[in-house]
């Protein structure tokens, strides 16, 4: 997969061939494709590698110890920079990220599900802290989500560049802004 991912990023994912892959991995094509049918196979596999690296990032943010708030914020953040990173690490995922589509959702549903669980937990603290007022906690860990997901094409193309600065705090603002709108906290009326 390194090979391939090298060469996807180099020549692209059209140009390279399963031939390009084992010549470069020091493989026979037969060992190729015993693992795998097509590029489109490696690709598949390239995708949930970087999808296993977001959720490692993510899972060690669930396990700090922080209040809801704080947590909330620390998620949202390294969600954000891990999809970034996974996507930028190779011109390949880039370009097969905002070009394929269907592809890409088909991971994000992966994702969706330990994303969407991942918030619940930590909502869920909130409840149970009483800093947060939530009626429908999957619908809002749903609805977070989608938000979440609607932000990474524009994050990824470097829209937030300008306030990503002075080690994200004009962003953790904002984003604790969002999440005071969203969720009913001592401070501020629910709309949900």
């Amino acid at each position: 997969m390194d090979a391939a991912r090298k060469l996807f990023g180099q020549i692209g994912m059209k140009n390279t061939t399963m031939n390009d892959i084992a010549v470069a991995s020091k493989k026979g094509r037969r060992t190729l494709y015993t693992y795998f049918k097509n590029k489109n196979e490696i690709l598949d596999a390239v995708v949930a590698e970087e999808l296993n690296y977001v959720v490692s990032s993510l899972e060690q943010t669930m396990v700090l110890d922080l209040e809801p708030l704080e947590k909330f914020n620390a998620y949202i953040i390294t969600r954000m920079n891990a999809v970034r990173t996974a996507v930028q690490r190779n011109g390949s995922l880039q370009a097969e990220f905002f070009r394929d589509v269907i592809r890409v959702e088909l991971a994000r549903r992966k994702f969706e599900k330990i994303e969407v669980n991942h918030l619940k937990i930590i909502l869920q603290d909130g409840i149970d802290k009483g800093v947060f007022e939530i009626q429908k906690l999957q619908q809002t860990a749903i609805f977070i989500h989608f938000i979440l997901q609607g932000l990474d094409v524009p994050y990824i193309r470097g829209a937030f560049d300008d306030i990503v600065k002075d080690d994200n705090k004009e962003l953790k603002e904002r984003i604790y802004r969002m999440i005071k709108g969203l969720l009913k906290t001592k401070s501020t009326q629910s709309c949900i």
